[in-house]
C-alpha cells in the first residue's frame, strides 16, 4: 500500500517539520511514508497533476490557516479523479472541528485531530490490515464510514516525547540547503493566551537534553543556515532552555538559531548569553502583543512592562543578537489610540523590527467565543478581524496600511541609520505612532498602495517625505543608507545618486592615487584599478550636522585655547577635545590624545572655528562596510592636494 502525505507550504523557502516527524516515526513502525511537499503559489492544476501520478492509496495533509481552502479544493479534485484513495487530513486547522468538517466536506474520509505521530501510525496500520481505522476507535482519529461520520472526537498528545526521533535525514540536507530547517525542543506552553491554540491546555513536555543537544550538533556540523525553534515559549523551564542556549553560544558555528522566547521569564542568565554570543548567532522573538492592561487582563496574558523594559535594551545595546517583537492589532479593549500607545512603548525599546499582526480568530482558540467583543471576522482562513467593540473596520484598514509602510521601511532594516536618526526625537516626544501614519497618509495620497513599486521608487517616496519634512539630515543618511544596504547597485538621479559617476571619480583622482594618504583612511590600501575603486567605493556630499550619524565625531572643548582655521582647512579634519601637541601648518594646536599624525583619519583638530552645519562635507563610503566613512582630504600636511595633479599620468575620464 502507497501512502503519501504532504502539504501545501505558504513559501518555498518553508519546510514542513510535522510531515518529517511522521515519516520519521512511521519509519521506526517499518511503515514507509513518501514526503511530497507543495506551495500555494503552485497551480493548483498542476499540483493535483503531480498527486495523481503518485498513484496512492492513502493521501495525507497538513493544514493550516494559510492553505486550507487551496488544500480542501485540491481534495475535492483528487477524490473526484481518484474516489478509491483514502483522504486524511490533520493539523491545527481541523483538529478541532473535525465533526464539523466531515459534514460540510464529504470528500474527506478521516481527521487525525491533535499530534498524529502515534495516530497516524495507528490508521495506516489499520487499513493496510484491512481493518477500520474507527471501529474499534483510534484516539484522534475520526472518520467516516458507510456514510456515517463515527471514531475519536479528541485532540491527541504524545506523552513521552523521546519515543519520537529525530525528524531529519542525511537526504533532507541535500534538499533543504536554502530552506529554512523547523525544530522543536518542546511541545505546549504554560500560559493560556486566549488569542492561541497552545494556551489549551497549558502543559509542556520536553524532548530529552543531552537528545536535543546531539541534534544541534548535527545541525551545525551540517553547515544548516538557519534552525527555527517552534517551541511556542523556547525559555519556560531554566533546566532544559538555559544549557541550549550556551551551547548555541559556545558551539554554534555558522548556524543561526531563532528562539521565541517570553519576556517576564527572562533573567540576568538568558540577557548574558544573549549579549555574549556572536554577532548573529541567536535572534529572539518576544511577543508583547500589548502594553495595556485590560487588554491582557481579557485574554489571560501576563506581561511586566518594567521587566520588559530591564531585559530588553541591555540585548539590543549589546548588538549580539537581533531581537525581534510583536503587537496584536484587535485585541479587547484596544481602539487606535490604546495601540498607538503600545506602539510607541515598544518602539522606544528599538527592536531590530516591530512586527504588527492582526487578529485572527483561530478555530478551537478562545477569543472565538468572546461575543462581547462584538468581533466582526473574515469567515474565510486565516479568520482575521475586521472590527471590534472598541475599533471600527476604517481604523482597522488604516492600521493595514500602516503595517504595510512600517514593514517597508523600518522593519526591512535597510535604512537604520536614517531611522535610528529619526528614533531619538521620536523617542522623546512620544511622537513614533503620528510620524509612521504621517507617512502612510502620504504613501495613499500618492496611491502607492496600488502600485507595484521597485527598491528604487520606494526610495524616491521616502526621499520625498523626508524633503517634505524639511530634514536635510534624514536624506544624507537615507542616501548612506542606501549605498550600502544596496552595495553601490541602486543610484538614482531622484533621490541625489547620480548614476554618472565619472565626474565624482576625476574629483577624487589625486586622492585615490596618493597610496600613504590613503593608507590613513583605508588600511591595507593599494591603487589597483579604477574599476574596483568605482565598485567598492562612493562619494556623497553631506552637511555637517549629518556627520555625527555616520560615525564622524565632532566637538569642541571651549575651556582649552584654540586657533582658527579657514572653512577650506577645517573640511578636512575631524574635531576633538584637548590631547597631545602637534604641528599643523606652522602652528601649534591640541589635538586628541589617541592621534598618531596630523593627517590620521582619526586627527580631530580644535579649533575655536567650528564647521557650519550649513557646509557641505564630501564623504568617500566603502558599501562594503569594511571601512568606516570619512572625509574626503582636499589637502596634505602642507601640501594641498591640488598641487599633486602634475603627479597623475593618466587621466580617470579614461579608464571609468
Amino acid at each position: 500500500m502507497k501512502v503519501i502525505i504532504s502539504t501545501l507550504n505558504s513559501k518555498y523557502i518553508h519546510s514542513s517539520l510535522a510531515l518529517r516527524y511522521l515519516q520519521a516515526y512511521g519509519r521506526m513502525k517499518d511503515e514507509a511514508y513518501e514526503i511530497v511537499e507543495y506551495t500555494i503559489n503552485m497551480p493548483i492544476l498542476d499540483i493535483l497533476n503531480n498527486v495523481t501520478t503518485l498513484d496512492a492509496d492513502v493521501i495525507g495533509f497538513a493544514c493550516y490557516i494559510w492553505n486550507i481552502d487551496m488544500t480542501l479544493n485540491l481534495c475535492s479534485m483528487i477524490k473526484a479523479v481518484r474516489p478509491n484513495a483514502k483522504i486524511i487530513l490533520g493539523g491545527p486547522e481541523v483538529s478541532y472541528t473535525a465533526r464539523e468538517l466531515l459534514e460540510d466536506h464529504p470528500y474527506i474520509d478521516y481527521i487525525v485531530q491533535g499530534e498524529a505521530e502515534e495516530a497516524f501510525t495507528s490508521f495506516v496500520k489499520a487499513i493496510c490490515t484491512g481493518q477500520s481505522p474507527v471501529n474499534p476507535v483510534i484516539p484522534g482519529i475520526l472518520g467516516r464510514e458507510q456514510g456515517i461520520i463515527q471514531g475519536s472526537e479528541e485532540a491527541v498528545e504524545v506523552k513521552d516525547l523521546s519515543t519520537i526521533p529525530f525528524p531529519y535525514t542525511e537526504e533532507d540536507m541535500l534538499t533543504l540547503g536554502n530552506k529554512i530547517v523547523y525544530y522543536e525542543s518542546s511541545r505546549g506552553c504554560p500560559f493560556c493566551c486566549q488569542y492561541c491554540l497552545s494556551g489549551n491546555r497549558n502543559t509542556v513536555r520536553f524532548f530529552p537534553r543531552e537528545r536535543v543537544l546531539q541534534e544541534l550538533a548535527w545541525f551545525v556540523s551540517h553547515n544548516v543556515k538557519q534552525v527555527k525553534f517552534v517551541d511556542r515559549t523556547f525559555n519556560c523551564a531554566p533546566h532544559h532552555h538555559i544549557p541550549l542556549m550556551e551551547w548555541m553560544r559556545d558551539h554554534g558555528g555558522q548556524t543561526n538559531f531563532h528562539l521565541e522566547m517570553e519576556s517576564i521569564l527572562m533573567t540576568e542568565k538568558e540577557v548574558d548569553i544573549l549579549s555574549s554570543t556572536s554577532h548573529g548567532q541567536i535572534q529572539i522573538e518576544v511577543g508583547v502583543q500589548s502594553t495595556h492592561d485590560k487588554t491582557l487582563e481579557a485574554i489571560h496574558r501576563r506581561n511586566d512592562w518594567g521587566r520588559i523594559q530591564s531585559v530588553i535594551p541591555p540585548i539590543i545595546k549589546a548588538g549580539r543578537t537581533h531581537v525581534h517583537m510583536d503587537l496584536i492589532v484587535g485585541l479587547p479593549y484596544e481602539s487606535k489610540a490604546i495601540f498607538e500607545k503600545s506602539f510607541n512603548d515598544l518602539f522606544s525599546l528599538q527592536p531590530h523590527a516591530l512586527q504588527i499582526g492582526f487578529l485572527k480568530l483561530l478555530k478551537g482558540a478562545g477569543v472565538r467565543s468572546m461575543a462581547e467583543y462584538e468581533y466582526i471576522a473574515n469567515p474565510k482562513a486565516p479568520y482575521e478581524v475586521l472590527q471590534t467593540h472598541v475599533l471600527p473596520y476604517d481604523d482597522v484598514r488604516m492600521l493595514k496600511y500602516f503595517e504595510d509602510v512600517f514593514e517597508r521601511f523600518y522593519n526591512s532594516e535597510r535604512y537604520r541609520t536614517v531611522f535610528g536618526y529619526i528614533s531619538e526625537s521620536l523617542i522623546q516626544e512620544g511622537s513614533a505612532f503620528a510620524y509612521f501614519e504621517e507617512m502612510t497618509k502620504l504613501w495613499l495620497d500618492k496611491g502607492n498602495q496600488d502600485r507595484k513599486l521597485n527598491d528604487a521608487d520606494q526610495i524616491v517616496f521616502l526621499y520625498e517625505f523626508f524633503t517634505l519634512k524639511e530634514d536635510r539630515v534624514a536624506c544624507d543618511l537615507l542616501r548612506y543608507d542606501v549605498l550600502t544596504s544596496f552595495n553601490g547597485k541602486i543610484r538614482d538621479e531622484r533621490f541625489g545618486l547620480s548614476k554618472d559617476r565619472k565626474q565624482e571619480m576625476q574629483d577624487a583622482e589625486i586622492f585615490w592615487r596618493e597610496e600613504d594618504l590613503v593608507r590613513q583612511y583605508i588600511p591595507n590600501y593599494s591603487f589597483v584599478e579604477w574599476r574596483r575603486i568605482r565598485q567598492d567605493y562612493h562619494t556623497i556630499e553631506v552637511c555637517g550636522e549629518s556627520l555625527p550619524y555616520l560615525g564622524i565625531q565632532q566637538c569642541i572643548d571651549s575651556t582649552t585655547p584654540a586657533i582658527s582655521l579657514c572653512d577650506e582647512e577645517l573640511s578636512d579634519f575631524y574635531l576633538c577635545s584637548a590631547g597631545n601637541t602637534r604641528e599643523c601648518h606652522n602652528q601649534e594646536i591640541l589635538v586628541g590624545a589617541s592621534c598618531q599624525g596630523v593627517n590620521d583619519s582619526n586627527i580631530h583638530v580644535l579649533s575655536g572655528t567650528i564647521p557650519s552645519q550649513d557646509k557641505k562635507y564630501t564623504i568617500i563610503i566603502d558599501v562594503k562596510g569594511e571601512t568606516k566613512p570619512f572625509i574626503r582630504p582636499q589637502q596634505c600636511g602642507k601640501i594641498h592636494l591640488g598641487d599633486l595633479a602634475h603627479t597623475t599620468s593618466v587621466t580617470i575620464s579614461e579608464e571609468v
